[in-house]
């Protein structure tokens, strides 16, 4: 019979359990290397502290921007619709199109800087449950961080009238082919009531017959006259001229409807000017100091319907952009370093440890 194997010789004969290492293995192995990971920590923080601390002061300069909530004619705000227009801002003042033409500006004030660096030099959000927008950007300099903050609020301020003037503008041409079509329909309601009162006779002949009955009984009672003297006169009338009723209701309805085409005329003419303002000033790119024509008053009617319109805006700079205060944080920066010079070297540590470890059990 074939023996068994001994309980202790199968035992033996199994592979040995894995080894895990404990935190305490790994403290070990990166203490191995303690001096190496100091020197490595501290000249690096040392680097970094010292290169902090030479660097030049980020100064920060902010501004404001409010929006005006809706309100209707009763007073009330629709905050669904005032959240609404908020987020819309927000995303206007952060485009980068705002950011070429803010570069472009400072460019003429001899700033360079790209729109990408600009993008990441300014920070636009809104303070929670209030209805400002805050720009605060960042720069060596004071004056150029103000500038920048200046000119973006300017800039997004000039491009919300633009885009109001151009919404204007569409509805100008709206109301004007409306006015155009009503002053055309009048018209041809004008012409037709002439034509037909120059149809229509002013006045009217009106021809009467004697009515005298005393003289007829006188007639009878005494000799007749002979029966030709009786003919021609009973063929005697009266005859006289009296305004005719229908041209006078003709007149009337004419006058009214004259009325009426004068007050279309009217509009017409002032949709036109506010068009031709509205025009002048889309070309200009929304610039206020642009040429009038001849004839045009700032006091008339149009002018001061633009002026209005471009006055009316639902958003505003909120004071005047200042510097706020700002360090190099230099400390928190060199911590960091710290941190992450120290987690590197124990890391490298261990790494050469464990390999080490592995080369040797092969």
């Amino acid at each position: 019979m074939p023996n068994n194997p001994h309980p202790s010789q199968s035992a033996d004969a199994m592979p040995p359990e894995e080894d895990f290492l404990s935190l305490r293995d790994i403290l070990v192995m990166i203490l191995r290397h303690r001096w190496p990971i100091a020197i490595f920590v501290l000249l690096a923080t040392l680097a970094a502290g010292i290169y902090f601390i030479i660097q030049p002061r980020e100064y920060k300069a902010e501004g404001y921007l409010q929006v005006i909530p809706p309100v209707s004619l009763e007073g009330k705000v629709d905050r669904d619709l005032f959240e609404t227009i908020i987020v819309s801002h927000l995303q206007k003042v952060s485009s980068a199109f705002l950011a070429k033409n803010v570069a472009d500006a400072l460019k003429t004030n001899g700033i360079e800087i790209t729109p990408i660096a600009l993008s990441r030099n300014i920070k636009i959000t809104r303070p929670p449950k209030t209805d400002l927008i805050r720009l605060v950007a960042g720069e060596k300099s004071p004056d150029n961080a103000i500038h920048i903050v200046r000119h973006w609020i300017r800039l997004y301020q000039e491009s919300v009238q633009k885009n109001n003037i151009r919404a204007t503008l569409s509805q100008v041409h709206l109301l004007l082919k409306q006015a155009q079509s009503d002053t055309m329909e009048k018209q041809a309601a004008v012409d037709k009531l002439k034509s037909q009162a120059d149809q229509t006779a002013s006045l009217v002949t009106v021809s009467r017959a004697v009515d005298d009955r005393q003289l007829w009984s006188d007639l009878a009672q005494k000799t007749a006259p002979d029966k030709e003297s009786l003919k021609k006169l009973s063929e005697i009338h009266i005859k006289g001229q009296e305004q005719s009723a229908e041209y006078i209701n003709l007149k009337i309805t004419l006058n009214n409807a004259e009325q009426l085409l004068s007050s279309t005329r009217a509009k017409r003419a002032f949709y036109q000017d506010v068009e031709r303002m509205l025009d002048a000033r889309a070309s200009a790119n929304g610039n206020d100091k642009v040429k009038k024509s001849e004839g045009e008053s700032k006091d008339s009617e149009a002018a001061l319907y633009v002026q209005t319109i471009l006055k009316n805006s639902d958003i505003i700079q909120f004071g005047e952009p200042g510097l706020i205060s700002a360090s190099r944080g230099a400390l928190k920066k060199t911590a960091v370093v710290f941190v992450g010079a120290l987690f590197l070297s124990c890391f490298c540590a261990f790494l050469y440890e464990w390999s080490k470890g592995i080369l040797s059990s092969r």
